[in-house]
């Protein structure tokens, strides 16, 4: 969403080389540039990317390489950065330049963002003096997700405001031009009529490392009180070491936003979980011929998420557009329930093979009509396990893909999904490496299959699972005790890997096979349900 106004990356040893070689020979001509001739002064701190090896800069974020440029510099024996000891190349060290590797937090390394007794400066250390210099080492990029305040928003009031990384705050102002006017247009400082905040308090600042991203970032909540804003709607902007951050104001309810939502085809009794901004008085949440009313589902308090325990189904033919609607407008997302997309729902659209062991089919009782259940209550090894082998007929015709896919979908944007209850199966636990194998027969030819398990060593039993958890959703997750959809993209078939839209089309789709396999000789028990088998988009981030 936003300008990243300043941005550096590390590069390899050999633009370090580069930048080295760049920089000595432009300082040569100074005067007092005998080894140990001086006091060591810093003038600067230049880039190790060539591209950006001619200008200074004050901040960098951990990890970059950084070339310390000053004279009489030569015979350094430590440099440090906020007062930590950071590497430095000796090899590159002279009187007019220092190559030194920025530290990171995961080896230890403490910003002053979270450290107020530390310096933002680097001082380097030499046999004859020490000389230093004020330098910022950045938090990561800051982000904004919402504001949290009463309506009407009036002088005086108090504002919260969330996101991640809101930290080291150089200006905090409104401005009136608008948020969707930043995201389209190339920008180096915002305009507009600016009005200042004069105090902004920090209510939580949670630095921790994040174990999906394994990065660290910081939960952020600020809070300050409402300056005498004139328009009714802007721009709330915060300026921060490490760039600017900024989310749409508004002084009465604003347009909701819709950001995600957590299935395209939710089963009875599933939680569908809408999260996005301004969820402010919703009026109703509408998906086909279905319109839930405020009793029919519950708003965070935060404003910023919709739960609806999901009762209802939309009828086919009636729409593909999950709407919210608020008092300050609509917000909607495409592609919820379409019906075309599905390959079975085990209810007697599409042939089951009969192949054994078969799944066994069971009905749910409620309008999600018959699932198919695999349930081994302790699997020993074997190769040939429960199955689910399903084709679209007996005239060998291929299953349908939805013509509500963009035709520029790719392989790696089209994925098998399915709607699974994993009962507490031993997948994913270390001890037992049963898995499911998955089987795409195109049109005409022999069957395509995908494993998502490799053996690591067969004597030890250990394993792993290289495309994640087995039933892994789309953030590689695997939850159990609760429906939850399951995806797998196209591309891990051989028979679609790199293909466009029209050619996975063409290749066709004639059968599928989920399987139960266990390569090794530990035991466990498998509880899994299965429900609407088919072919999503979901695009490239």
């Amino acid at each position: 969403m936003n300008n990243r106004i300043f941005k550096h990356s590390m590069r390899t040893s050999l633009a370090i080389l580069f930048a080295a070689l760049f920089v000595l020979p432009s300082l040569t001509s100074c005067k007092d540039s005998e080894e140990g001739g001086g006091v060591p002064e810093i003038t600067g701190v230049r880039s190790c990317d060539p591209e950006l090896a001619d200008s200074l800069f004050t901040k960098a974020g951990p990890g970059q390489v950084i070339a310390v440029i000053g004279n009489n510099l030569d015979h350094a024996m430590k440099v440090y950065i906020n007062d930590q000891e950071a590497y430095f190349n000796p090899t590159m060290n002279t009187a007019h330049s220092i190559i030194v590797n920025v530290p990171t937090e995961d080896k230890g390394f403490e910003l002053t963002a979270f450290n107020s007794n530390l310096k933002d400066e680097i001082r380097v250390e030499t046999s004859h003096g020490t000389a230093t210099y004020a330098f910022k080492i950045t938090a990561p990029y800051p982000s904004i997700s919402r504001i949290q305040a009463m309506y009407p928003r009036n002088t005086g009031d108090e504002i919260n405001v969330f996101g991640l990384n809101l930290v080291d705050i150089e200006k905090a102002y409104f401005t009136d031009i608008t948020a969707e006017h930043l995201d389209t247009t190339v920008w180096k400082e915002i305009g507009g009529n600016h009005v200042d905040i004069a105090k902004v308090e920090t209510v939580l600042k949670d630095h921790h490392l994040n174990s999906m991203t394994n990065a660290y970032e910081t939960t952020s909540q600020l809070m300050f009180k409402m300056p005498d804003v004139p328009y009714e709607t802007g721009t709330l902007v915060l300026e921060c070491a490490a760039g600017t951050t900024y989310i749409p104001y508004n002084k009465v309810p604003g347009k909701p936003a819709l950001f995600s939502v957590s299935t395209d085809m939710p089963q009875i009794g599933e939680t569908l979980v809408l999260t996005g901004r301004d969820f402010v008085q919703v009026e109703s949440v509408k998906y086909g011929d279905v319109t839930l009313e405020p009793s029919e589902f519950k708003v965070s308090e935060s404003e910023d998420t919709i739960y609806v325990d999901f009762a209802k189904k939309p009828s086919a033919g009636s729409g593909t557009t999950l709407t919210i609607t608020t008092p300050g407008g609509t917000a909607s997302s495409e592609r919820f329930y379409d019906h075309s997309t599905i390959l079975t729902t085990f209810d007697g659209d599409a042939a089951d093979n009969g192949w054994g062991p078969n799944a066994t089919f069971v009905d749910s009782g409620t309008a999600d009509g018959k699932y198919a259940y695999i349930n081994v209550p302790e699997e020993a090894q074997q190769w040939w396990g429960t199955m689910i082998y399903f084709r679209k007929d007996w005239n060998g015709n291929s299953f349908a893909f939805s013509p509500n896919i963009p035709s520029t979908a790719t392989a790696n944007e089209l994925y098998l999904a399915v709607n699974v209850y994993n009962d507490n199966s031993a997948y994913n636990n270390g001890s037992f490496w049963g898995y499911l194998r998955y089987m795409i027969q195109p049109l005409g030819d022999a069957e395509n299959t995908y494993d998502n398990f490799a053996w690591a060593d067969y004597d030890t039993q250990t394993g792993s699972f290289p495309g994640g958890p087995v039933l892994s959703d789309i953030n590689g997750q695997a939850p159990t005790g609760k429906w939850y959809r399951h995806v797998l993209p196209l591309s891990r078939f051989a028979c679609y890997a790199g293909k466009s839209l029209a050619d996975v089309v063409a290749t066709g789709l004639n059968q599928f096979r989920i399987q139960s396999i266990n390569q090794s000789t530990s035991r466990g028990k498998i509880d899994v349900k299965f429900d609407n088998v088919r072919v999503i988009y979901i695009p490239s981030k």
